[in-house]
């Protein structure tokens, strides 16, 4: 599995963590636990802690709600898809190491490391044109001329 160094100090994530985890009243009354969201939602932990992708429907039928309660929840936690576009945490990663984890692996258990990695994750502002701009090379490079 991989490791995300922060340049945060250790104590800084921890707290931050912690107060990332404080429920919300709507959580509340839902029964929505934000590290099993967490789980659920960009990990694609099932309740039986195998792995299947996992819509926004699913995960509220998961918590017995609706998708308008789960994307309220997703913002107060700060774990809404702006959040995560402009966090320095590499969400595509930590997707993919639960995605293949071994047999035998608890990847409820890894992904406990990761929610600590995204709550203490300084966000970063995105330069969008650059992005677009690398990725059109990288394609013209691949794919041959033309392809930009």
């Amino acid at each position: 599995m991989r490791s995300h160094r922060s340049s945060r100090p250790p104590h800084a994530r921890q707290d931050q963590a912690r107060s990332g985890t404080r429920s919300t009243d709507l959580a509340n009354r839902h029964g929505v636990d934000p590290f099993t969201l967490f789980c659920a939602y960009h990990l694609g932990i099932t309740e039986d802690g195998a792995y299947r992708f996992q819509n926004i429907h699913e995960v509220a039928r998961r918590f017995g709600t609706n998708a308008a309660v789960i994307r309220q929840v997703l913002t107060e936690f700060g774990m809404d898809p702006d959040t995560v576009v402009h966090s320095a945490f590499d969400m595509a990663g930590a997707q993919v190491d639960i995605m293949l984890a071994p047999d035998g692996i608890n990847r409820t258990e890894v992904a406990r490391d990761f929610y600590d990695e995204f709550r203490g994750a300084p966000r970063r502002a995105r330069n969008w044109a650059k992005e677009l701009d690398d990725a059109a090379r990288d394609n013209e490079r691949i794919f041959g001329p033309g392809r930009r």
